[in-house]
């Protein structure tokens, strides 16, 4: 590598030009050369230029076929280079646009000072610099658009599912079929599951093309492998003994390692281990999987997935954005695909979620309570619609009830009604709207939730069970005195 490149340099001092110069030439025929320009004369310019992206050749070009001859500094030809950096990439972290504004943009603006083009990469680098604030501060760009804090909260599991599509799309791209199913199925074992993120459609019909490519790939490899071993098998017996002693040892160290990479990925679980061209049986192994797994997502309906997914995702949006009541309304939704086992992690993620949102929210009512009235009371209203919520979602989809996340407020028992109490100014109370049906239909598309009051005081209940408790105590304590002194006088008596 170091040799290559001190024959280009030498080549270009030699030519009298920069390598990093470069020249273009534009023909009356509309063909357009880039390169270097070697010499001049009145009557031809001689250029080294590029036939094909790899491959340099030389030519004179007449003064009468060229049209224009445009030269470029050796800074204009490193501007375009550090022009494709914008627009970025989606979901850049903010050390990686600090790293591109110190490795690349200050350099060159440090080496060609006072040059128009360092005045273009300022800009560059001004662009870099708001953007990697935003990034701080929150943000996040997806699919080229900027999302705030709260929207970038809010999609953190739908960006799963982008990252991976993702993924996925550059293995396609190098026509790496197996390591793109590979990627395609972390959809799946991810916990929770990738699988409800509104990219995972997508991401399904791109593994039907991973799928097909693959099952061409394998007929073909079938097809071929009794020639390549009978092949083998031919020229090894025109070696010598000891050439075929020392090939036969080479084959089989090459079939022991497929065999050992091919276990390993299976005890790993991975499904789609790499064929070995001259084991027919694992290339039929891998052909059998391939057909039953495109039978299987072919029969999903991509446009009911679609509605589905998005039911799904809005509810991790609502929870990402601290919109209980959102959420709540939102989940209702989806908890009859709890039933399925496909999605029974997910449902079970977003109840968790939801509880622990609430509890948050009741911590925060009752800090901003205490702060205010310098009590441990909580004032403000017993939301009842807010409370049933809870209870359901306590519930679960399986009728089960999981403990609620330390520190929150006791629900209302579903059926009974909250202890009403005077809303606080701080938090007015909305009329509860009916709940949506316990079972909606499964693929019915979201409709946006009415507001429902927000759970921004604990339900009154727990005062008055503390309340209630203190008056107790107090009783008992009381009545304990009377008997010791009555026993006392009595005992004196005696």
């Amino acid at each position: 590598m170091k040799s290559s490149r001190s024959r280009i340099a030498l080549l270009a001092f030699l030519c009298g030009t920069s390598i990093l110069q470069a020249d273009i030439l534009i023909l009356k025929n509309g063909t357009k050369h880039e390169g270097n320009i070697l010499s001049e004369s009145p009557t031809a310019i001689r250029m080294r230029y590029r036939l094909t992206p790899k491959i340099w050749d030389e030519k004179d070009f007449t003064r009468e076929e060229i049209q224009e001859v445009i030269k470029q500094s050796p800074q204009e030809v490193e501007l375009i280079e550090l022009k494709k950096l914008l627009p970025t990439e989606d979901l850049m972290p903010a050390d990686r646009y600090e790293q591109l504004i110190q490795d690349r943009v200050r350099p060159f603006i440090n080496k060609y000072p006072g040059t128009p083009e360092a005045k273009e990469a300022e800009g560059i680098e001004q662009t870099l610099q708001e953007e990697k604030k935003k990034v701080s501060n929150g943000e996040a760009k997806l699919a080229g658009r900027w999302m705030s804090a709260a929207e970038t909260k809010g999609e953190e599991y739908n960006i799963g599912g982008y990252k991976l599509l993702g993924e996925m799309k550059a293995e396609m791209a190098k026509n790496n079929w197996i390591e793109a199913l590979r990627i395609f199925d972390k959809f799946s074992k991810n916990r929770p599951p990738y699988t409800a993120s509104s990219h995972y459609p997508e991401a399904v019909a791109q593994a039907l093309v991973c799928l097909e490519k693959q099952e061409i790939i394998l007929t073909k490899m079938a097809q071929e492998q009794p020639a390549l071993s009978k092949l083998r098998e031919e020229n090894l017996k025109k070696l010598t003994d000891e050439d075929r002693a020392r090939t036969k040892a080479a084959i089989d160290d090459e079939k022991n390692k497929w065999r050992a990479q091919s276990d390993s990925q299976k005890r790993n679980g991975i499904r789609w281990a790499e064929p070995y061209k001259y084991d027919l049986t694992s290339i039929n192994s891998l052909q059998k999987s391939v057909v039953a797994e495109r039978s299987k997502l072919e029969l999903i309906n991509l446009d009911e997935m679609k509605i589905r997914n998005e039911a799904f995702v809005a509810v991790y949006r609502k929870i990402g954005e601290a919109d209980y009541a959102g959420g709540a309304a939102a989940y209702e939704r989806i908890q009859s695909f709890g039933s399925v086992n496909e999605f029974r992690d997910i449902v079970a993620d977003l109840k968790n979620k939801l509880l622990a949102l609430y509890g948050d929210l009741v911590r925060k009512s009752q800090s901003a309570q205490s702060a205010v009235s310098g009590s441990s009371a909580i004032g403000g209203a017993a939301t009842s619609g807010v409370d049933d919520r809870v209870a359901r979602i306590l519930a679960g989809a399986d009728g089960t009830a999981p403990q609620a996340p330390a520190g929150t407020a006791p629900a209302a028992t579903p059926g009974m009604a909250a202890p009403a109490t005077a809303p606080t100014a701080q938090v007015p109370v909305q009329a509860p709207v009916p709940a949506p049906a316990p079972n909606p239909p499964v693929m019915q598309q979201p409709v946006s939730p009415a507001p429902y009051p927000q759970p921004m005081a604990a339900p009154q209940a727990v005062v008055e069970e503390e309340s209630n408790i203190q008056t107790y105590i107090m009783i008992g304590m009381g009545l304990l005195i009377v008997v010791l002194g009555a026993l006392a006088f009595m005992k004196k008596k005696a």
